[in-house]
This record gives structure tokens, C-alpha cells and sequence, in this order.
């Protein structure tokens, strides 16, 4: 793996992988449809080549490379109850058909990266989750998700593209904004306390949540990447089960806040997942592991939002 293509490589996630491409020597370039995020990559911005443009429209760029992360796509369930139910279906499928045609069209012989989310499971029966766990998605996020799954594997039936899956688990971390509760939610919670303010968790936090730092979610997608089979599904997760209720513990131990139990508005009852825990034997078989622990992983998230605040003259 010498050259990369990262879709939304401005994102939370698509940063810290193209940070971290380029610090093991790849010829990295993002794919995004703005410079809105351009800052999330202000470090190694001469570092990288950036072409603005809409992953729908991709033809000729995926040339030359040997490995492309596609990780751009919408990032929550809210598009249909605001009027938005086609956002989903232009990011999350029109999009990988696009890149998909790019690749069969332009440069079959490259690795194609598919980032997918638990979402696709809905809720199940039996913990811990792993591949062969029915998908039931609840909302339009999950269902357009495993959708691109499958046009990934359609694809690597009819035309032998060479693909892998992975399905993300609750990632969070330093750098993400935090100011959206509808989407990376912990990261919302933390900066809130930081800030001083109350959090509010649903249902007083009594269920599972496998949450993962932002860092072992890229040396996953790098693993996979380089030594993951193709046409295989696997999940990025810390597979710990965790009460949601002791990552709060934590956080109120550090910052000082109160924590309210609230309940969830229908809407979440409607489509979000109650628990959740997946299994990662199968990606700690290619030789990885995790690094930073849940309880590290939220200190340094604080510690960001503190460092935030201070040059913010907050």
C-alpha cells in the first residue's frame, strides 16, 4: 500500500486516517465535496493532495491508487423526519455505486475500503454481535449502510473487485466537534461537561455500548486494509460490555457536572439501538489490538475540549 484515495477524508475519522497515512510514508489524496472541514487537516494539508468534489461524480480520480478508503456518507437517522429521506440514498448509495463503477471502470485492481456502522444490525437478541448476526436496520442511515454493503459485494461477484468491510461501532475522541447531538452523541455529552453544563442520558444510561477511541478505529482500518480477506465483514469495536451509565461516571468524575437521567423523545425510541456489543475476534486475527483504554480515551477527549476552550479565551 503506497497510494491512497480517502473519500471524506476531512471528516472526523477520514482526518485522523490521512494523518496517519501520511505518517507511515503514503502518497495520500482526500476526495470531498468542500473545504468545509478543511481545518481538520490543517497540519498536513501540504501533505496531501485535495480534490473538491462529489463522490457521486467520481470517474477517472480513483486511478493509480492501491488502496481506497471510502468513509464519506451521512452520519445519522434524523434525515427523515427532516423532510430529508433522500439524503441517505444519495450519500450512502448512489455515491458507492459511483465509486464503485470508478473502480471497476478505471482501476480494478485496486482494494476498495467500505466504512460501514453497527447500525445495520438494529437491535438483536444475542450479544455479542459479529458477521453472521442478522442485519435489521431501523432507520434510513442502517438500511442505506448495509445497501452499499451489498453493492460491495455484488460487485466483487460480477467483476472481482477486491473489497473489505468494516462496521464502525460508537467512535469517539479529540477533535470532533461535539456540537451535535443527533450525531457522535459521547463527544457531545463530554464537551457539554467540559463547558459546565448538565448532561442529560437516556433511559439513565442501564444499557450496553461498545465504544471505541478514534485512533484504534484508524489502525483497524489499516490492518483490514493491508492483511483483512476480501469480501469479508469485519467489526471495529473494544467488545467490552460497558454500561453507557459508567462511561458517564467517568466523565462526571472528571469534570465535576451533574448527570440527569431524561427520557429519550420517541423518535430515538423509535430507531436507536438499545444494546450493543460487538464481537472483533475476527480483526484481532490480522494482528490487531487496541490501544487506548474507554477511560483514556475520555480523558484525552476532555483534555481537548478544555485546551478548546482556553485558546477560545473561554
Amino acid at each position: 500500500m503506497k497510494k491512497v484515495l480517502i473519500t471524506g477524508g476531512l471528516g472526523f475519522i477520514g482526518s485522523y486516517l490521512a494523518r496517519e497515512c501520511v505518517n507511515r510514508g503514503f502518497d495520500v489524496t482526500i476526495v470531498s465535496k468542500s473545504e468545509d472541514k478543511i481545518e481538520n487537516i490543517s497540519d498536513i494539508k501540504d501533505l496531501v493532495k485535495l480534490i473538491i468534489l462529489d463522490v457521486a461524480d467520481i470517474t477517472d480520480e480513483v486511478i493509480g491508487y492501491d488502496v481506497i478508503f471510502h468513509l464519506a456518507g451521512s452520519t445519522d437517522n434524523y434525515s427523515i423526519i427532516e423532510n430529508k429521506p433522500y439524503k441517505d440514498i444519495q450519500l450512502n448509495c448512489v455515491s458507492t455505486i459511483s465509486l464503485l463503477e470508478a473502480i471497476r471502470k478505471h482501476n480494478p485492481k485496486a482494494r476498495l475500503f467500505f466504512a460501514s456502522t453497527f447500525f445495520v444490525n438494529g437491535n438483536v437478541e444475542k450479544l455479542p454481535v459479529d458477521e453472521n448476526t442478522p442485519c435489521n436496520p431501523l432507520g434510513l442511515y442502517g438500511a442505506t449502510r448495509l445497501a452499499g454493503e451489498h453493492f460491495c459485494h455484488i460487485y466483487h461477484n460480477i467483476f472481482d473487485l477486491d473489497i473489505v468491510i468494516a462496521r464502525f461501532c460508537n467512535v469517539f475522541g479529540a477533535k470532533e466537534k461535539g456540537n451535535d447531538k443527533k450525531k457522535a452523541g459521547f463527544n457531545y455529552l463530554i464537551k457539554q461537561a467540559v463547558e459546565g453544563n448538565q448532561i442529560n442520558i437516556y433511559d439513565n444510561g442501564n444499557f450496553f455500548r461498545d465504544y471505541i477511541y478514534v485512533t484504534d478505529v484508524v489502525s483497524a482500518c489499516l490492518t483490514i486494509a493491508e492483511k483483512g480477506s476480501t469480501n469479508k465483514t469485519y467489526y471495529v469495536g473494544l467488545s467490552e460490555f460497558v454500561k453507557f451509565k459508567n462511561l458517564i461516571d467517568i466523565i462526571v468524575q472528571h469534570t465535576g457536572v451533574r448527570a440527569e437521567a431524561v427520557n429519550p423523545p420517541d423518535f430515538h425510541n423509535r430507531v436507536g439501538i438499545k444494546n450493543f456489543v460487538c464481537d472483533n475476534s475476527e480483526l484481532k486475527r490480522l494482528g490487531w489490538k487496541p490501544e487506548i483504554t474507554i477511560e483514556e480515551g475520555i480523558e484525552k477527549t476532555i483534555q481537548y475540549y478544555k485546551e478548546l476552550r482556553y485558546q477560545m479565551g473561554q
